[in-house]
Order: C-alpha cells, then sequence, then structure tokens
C-alpha cells in the first residue's frame, strides 16, 4: 500500500470535512456514526492521520456521499483495496488457526504518524509484520506453490 504525502493527507482531510459540512453535522456526530473518537475525526480532518478504507467507508456512508470521489480515486482503485485488505483479514485469521499468536493495533510512530501493527509472537519474540504482510503473503505464496508441487498428486495430465 502506497503511503501518502502530507498534501494528499490534508486534501483527503479537506474532503471529509467539506462532505460533514455539507451534510450539516459536527465532528462529534460524525464520531457516533461511525464509532470513533472526535479527536479522531478532527485528526482525519487536519490530514494528521488517515483512515483505513474500511473506516473510509463508513464516513462516506455517514456522509451520504460517494467514497471514490471523497478518497480521490477510482472505483477500481477502491475494489482493489477492499479486496486487499479482505485479504490480510483472511491470512490474519489463518495465522490464528494455525495457532500463531496475532493482534491488530494502531499506533502513533515518532513523527506522529497512524501505522497499523500486526504483532504476531514467534517463539516468545513479539514482532510487529505490519510494514511486510504484502511480501510475506507472497512468500508465502510461492512456498504453498512449491509444497504442492512436492506433496501434492497430479490427477490429470494438462
Amino acid at each position: 500500500m502506497r503511503q501518502m504525502t502530507d498534501d494528499e493527507k490534508r486534501e483527503l482531510g479537506q474532503k471529509i470535512k467539506t462532505a460533514r459540512k455539507q451534510k450539516g453535522i459536527s465532528q462529534e456526530q460524525l464520531a457516533d456514526l461511525v464509532g470513533y473518537r472526535v479527536g479522531t475525526i478532527s485528526k482525519y480532518e487536519q490530514g494528521y492521520r488517515v483512515p483505513d478504507i474500511g473506516m473510509l467507508r463508513k464516513i462516506a456512508v455517514a456522509l451520504e456521499c460517494n467514497l471514490a470521489e471523497i478518497a480521490g480515486t477510482t472505483e477500481e482503485v477502491i475494489r482493489e483495496e477492499i479486496r486487499f485488505e479482505e485479504a490480510i483479514e483472511s491470512y490474519i485469521a489463518w495465522l490464528r488457526g494455525v495457532h500463531i499468536m496475532v493482534g491488530t493495533m494502531f499506533y502513533d510512530d515518532d513523527d506522529n504518524n497512524e501505522k497499523y501493527a500486526i504483532m504476531v509472537d514467534i517463539d516468545g519474540v513479539p514482532l510487529d509484520i505490519g510494514d511486510s504482510i504484502e511480501d510475506i503473503m507472497e512468500m508465502g505464496k510461492e512456498h504453498f506453490k512449491l509444497l504442492a508441487k512436492q506433496f501434492g498428486k497430479k490427477v490429470w495430465n494438462s
């Protein structure tokens, strides 16, 4: 996933703020509608934080506006981002299913940027794989292909 520039963050925040004002609701009311704190909504509008696609979808629904328009992108990009987030959720569920301790959380880094952590416990060592999840999933896919070729049984000739 591509990191947004500061200008893009401010532009997204301004779009959220404009849509909220057009709807005639306060930050507090929007926060209640989407289930977040008013401080988080304020940080979104100021461009200090960026909502993930799921939260952006909730905001768009609450404000009765087009998700792609508020995100400043196309419907296809939004669909791809949603598919990617769903793939990550499925991967996390699989990790839990094979008894790897995993948890997710948002936190602010030293530069006050919101980060998404995917914490796993590997042999008693907590590791954040959030920034590497795409690479890990791709490597896992390639590893699976090798294992399937080694252990799978061919059922027909192609």
